[in-house]
């Protein structure tokens, strides 16, 4: 049986986005399967009393250049959103509404997409912008906006996002290989070995 490793996201992180060729490629090289794990990252945050790297001034100076480094390094375009920060508790939902992992990928990778590889990025928060997405990359507009406001959705994500707590996760993206974390897509090699071990 593949190993998996596990991926704790929220579209509201910068840098979880630049995790996606990474986690390919582990994917590719290892035969590992990664499992997606919606959680708020608002709500970590909070309850682990982390800051934004942004309130910190010449660490906010600091990452706006590094995550351009970071985005060229692993092959992507980056670009700033100037919704930030998103409030992305619909997108999740909708996304850990998805039974087909295939599909929940895919609409998690779009979202990332939308949100940070492209010109003008979209606000997930906002309904038009989501509706947007869903018709561009052939996701069923209706569907996806019920999996948004459901109850259940909503429970999930809360639990998701109270087990990442728990499990010691402080921010995104944050990964786990056998109950090990391992935080930010610069510790993907990290996870890499700890899949080969």
């Amino acid at each position: 049986m593949a190993r998996t490793f596990e991926f704790f996201f929220d579209y509201a992180s910068a840098t979880a986005p630049l995790s996606l060729p990474l986690i390919a490629a582990i994917e590719k090289r290892t035969g590992a399967q990664s499992v997606w794990r919606p959680m708020f990252l608002g709500g970590v945050m909070q309850a682990t009393g982390n800051r934004p790297p942004g309130t910190v001034a010449a660490k906010g100076a600091y990452m706006a250049r590094d995550i351009q480094r970071c985005a060229a390094h692993v092959g992507i375009p980056f670009y700033m959103n100037p919704a930030f920060p998103v409030n992305t508790l619909a997108a999740l939902r909708a996304t850990i509404g998805f039974e087909d992992k295939a599909e929940q990928r895919r609409f998690a990778t779009a979202c990332f997409q939308e949100s940070w590889s492209v010109p003008q990025p979209l606000n997930l928060g906002d309904p038009a912008h989501l509706q947007q997405l869903c018709e561009k990359y052939g996701f069923d507009v209706a569907k996806v906006a019920a999996m948004a406001t459901d109850p259940a959705n909503k429970e999930r994500l809360k639990a998701n996002t109270d087990e990442a707590v728990a499990r010691g996760v402080f921010g995104a993206p944050s990964f786990f290989v056998d109950g090990d974390l391992f935080f930010g897509h610069d510790r993907l090699d990290y996870v890499e070995r700890a899949l080969a071990a």
